[in-house]
């Protein structure tokens, strides 16, 4: 960067930086007319103009005119800090909601099956006495005998394919009973039995007055009953009405059919064919709240997210389970179910899938409870009949884990939260071109401009403070108040509100003149930015990719001031031994000044060892002009002075080896330093230098 080097704007003058850097032009040496050392020669070395136009042309970063020709230092930094949005808002990629499901009760098929008893069949199991009877009148035409027996005979259906042992939580075994006896079926009870393991009763069923060629039902309820395969039956009351005085056909072909179905039925635990079916629908949600839970995510959309299933099933059957998610869009249409098929393996079934959710638009104020920080799913687990037999229990179950994972924002809505975003210990200004004042600058309308440009919707308030220090250590703390930033509304998206906030004694929110009157060689930059300073949950904000926050810095310092103890330091290469052949030189200086500076000077001259050699102090080098009551310059003035280095001093010099000067400029400003000045542009400084040098006489 092209700075000014701020001694010339502030006194135009330093001893070793004139000689080296001032146009050599014809000296009227007659100026020089009081100094009287024996001379061998007189050379003059500069007559010279310094304008403070020129030096202002010669800086267009650090220094500018206002329309009024008053002369401004400043300095402009760019994105001092930069905020995006994951400064305030990012996820953890933990949220994790499980979804754990026991099997519980699952739908069996309808089953049936008949069996059919003939007389003959029947009479196998009738008293002595009653078989004789009826074997007796077996193919003839006869009164049919009225019959009562206790048929104590366990008879069993055919083994049943649908299942081999199921427990049931519902549903209803029904017989039905059909008589194609030529008589009337008085009265019947049977009682049903399971044959294995044991043989153990199931019900009892009974049926009254069943005509020739008609049926009756009967049936018992299966909550907490067992069925197995293989069922039997007895038939302890078994009763029919005789045909009397009708002759009949006594035809053992003719018969009774028991017919058992089971209907309506749900099953716990077993083994069994079941249908393809849904075994649980239910809604729940994935949990998005942030790690501060004051945060309340409205609508949602990810520029990277996926929603990872880990899903795990103990039955044995293959489960098919889909996702909805109600109120989700994406391209502006309903977002698509999403599947995820949990293949058969035999044993546990487990499968790690996951769903692309960039794009989509979830919202989340779908529960009324609780309208943010959740998304709504809904999900449907299916069984995927393979026609087998499969052996299940209620506590089978399938538990699904949900995770987000790589999720980053594309678009939130919502209540941001308090988010506070300190400074760290590297965030500073360096004022490298103010490095050379030493103190007492006293700037009386210093400003500082915090530019803050926000395209973030939420409400952002700045809490920074300065603190200046110099090369010497001293601090001064601005005391800088916070302010709060502009920022665009939810429908302002794509929006940028600039604030331009000014710091200035003068508005009362800061002591900046004290900061820039240090004067600062570097700007610690201590506090914060936080969002929401006034809370309210219940605003809507929003953040999206690309928007962020940016602060920039505008230091205009016009160059208004009233100093008494205004000091510069600088440094320079100085050779003593090139005046080993000299025996005193002497160095004039006429100044015809415009500036409103009294200015003296003390030069160090430093030896080997870095130690402090000789000095010489000069009083008045330069003299003040004289001001109008608003400080501007209305007369200039003139001043002469002499740097004497008599022979005794050159020898001091060349004798301890001085390889360097550094020089201390103090300055005041008019009267003193009692009074306010300003610097124009239009002022100048016109210097005339000449040397008289006395050479040794050779030996």
């Amino acid at each position: 960067m092209k700075t000014i080097n701020i001694k010339y704007v502030l006194i135009l003058f330093v001893f070793s930086s004139i000689i080296s850097s001032c146009k050599k032009d014809t000296t009227d040496f007659s100026k020089f007319e009081n100094y009287s050392p024996e001379p061998e020669f007189a050379i003059p070395i500069a007559n010279t103009s310094i304008s403070m136009l020129n030096l202002i042309q010669n800086d267009s970063v650090n220094t500018r005119v206002d329309g009024n020709g008053l002369v401004h230092f400043t300095f402009r930094q760019d994105d001092i800090f930069k905020y995006d949005i994951d400064d305030f808002f990012a996820f953890e990629n933990n949220n994790n909601t499980a979804i754990n499901n026991s099997l519980g009760e699952i739908s069996i098929g309808s089953f049936s099956q008949a069996k059919v008893l003939t007389l003959g069949d029947l009479s196998n199991s009738f008293s002595p006495a009653a078989k004789i009877t009826f074997d007796a009148l077996a193919g003839t035409t006869a009164v049919f005998p009225a019959i009562t027996e206790d048929i104590d005979t366990m008879n069993s259906f055919s083994a049943f394919t649908e299942f081999s042992s199921v427990k049931f939580s519902d549903g209803y075994l029904i017989l039905k009973l059909t008589n194609k006896l030529p008589v009337n079926l008085s009265s019947l009870t049977l009682n049903l039995y399971n044959l294995t393991p044991t043989v153990s009763l199931v019900g009892v069923f009974n049926f009254a007055n069943i005509t020739p060629g008609s049926s009756k039902s009967d049936s018992i309820l299966l909550v907490g009953k067992t069925l197995r395969s293989s069922l039997g039956y007895t038939m302890p009351v078994f009763n029919t009405n005789s045909s009397a005085p009708t002759a009949v056909l006594v035809n053992y072909l003719d018969s009774i059919s028991i017919t058992a179905t089971g209907r309506n039925l749900k099953a716990i635990s077993g083994e069994a064919k079941f249908p393809s079916q849904d075994i649980i629908t239910q809604s729940t949600e994935i949990n998005f709240t942030p790690e501060d839970t004051t945060q309340r995510i409205r609508k949602l959309n990810l520029s990277t997210g996926k929603i990872k299933f880990v899903t795990q099933s103990t039955i044995k059957e293959p489960i098919q389970i889909t996702f909805s998610f109600p109120g989700a869009l994406k391209n502006g249409m309903p977002f698509s179910n999403q599947v995820v098929t949990i293949p058969f393996t035999g044993t546990n079934f487990y499968i790690d899938s996951s769903i692309n959710i960039a794009g989509v638009d979830f919202d989340l104020t779908q529960n009324i409870n609780r309208p943010y920080n959740f998304i709504p799913v809904t999900y449907t687990a299916r069984i995927i009949s393979s026609g087998l037999p499969i052996i299940f229990d209620s506590s089978n179950s399938v538990n699904i884990q949900v995770f987000t994972s790589n999720t980053n924002i594309e678009y939130l809505e919502g209540y941001i939260g308090v988010i506070e975003i300190k400074t760290q210990e590297t965030d500073f200004i360096n004022l490298d071109f103010l490095k050379d004042i030493e103190q007492g600058l006293n700037l009386e309308d210093a400003e500082l401009k915090v530019n803050v440009k926000n395209s973030i919707g939420v409400p952002i308030r700045l809490n920074y403070n300065f603190v200046g220090k110099n090369n010497s250590g001293k601090v001064q703390d601005a005391q800088m108040l916070p302010f709060d930033a502009n920022f665009p509304l939810i429908n302002e998206q794509g929006v940028t509100k600039i604030t331009d906030y000014t710091y200035s004694n003068k508005n009362n929110n800061g002591k900046i003149n004290e900061l820039m009157s240090l004067p600062p060689h570097y700007i610690k930059i201590e506090g914060k930015v936080f969002s929401n300073p006034v809370p309210n949950p219940n605003s809507n904000q929003f953040i999206k990719k690309g928007t962020g926050i940016s602060v920039g810095l505008d230091m205009d310092l016009p160059l208004v001031l009233r100093s008494n103890t205004f000091a510069l330091s600088d440094s320079n290469e100085f050779n003593a031994n090139d005046f080993k052949d000299f025996k005193a030189v002497t160095l004039g200086i006429n100044i015809e000044n415009a500036f409103p500076f009294d200015a003296g000077m003390k030069i160090y001259f430093i030896g080997k060892n870095n130690k402090v050699t000789d000095s010489i102090d000069i009083l008045n080098i330069i003299k003040s002009s004289i001001t109008d009551a608003n400080g501007k310059t209305i007369q200039t003035s003139k001043s002469r002075s002499q740097i004497v280095l008599s022979e005794e001093r050159l020898n001091k010099l060349i004798l301890n080896e001085v390889t360097k000067i550094k020089y201390f400029t103090s300055l005041a400003t008019e009267n003193g330093g009692t009074k306010t000045v300003r610097i124009y542009s239009d002022y100048n400084m016109k210097i005339a230098l000449g040397v008289i040098a006395t050479i040794k006489k050779p030996k």
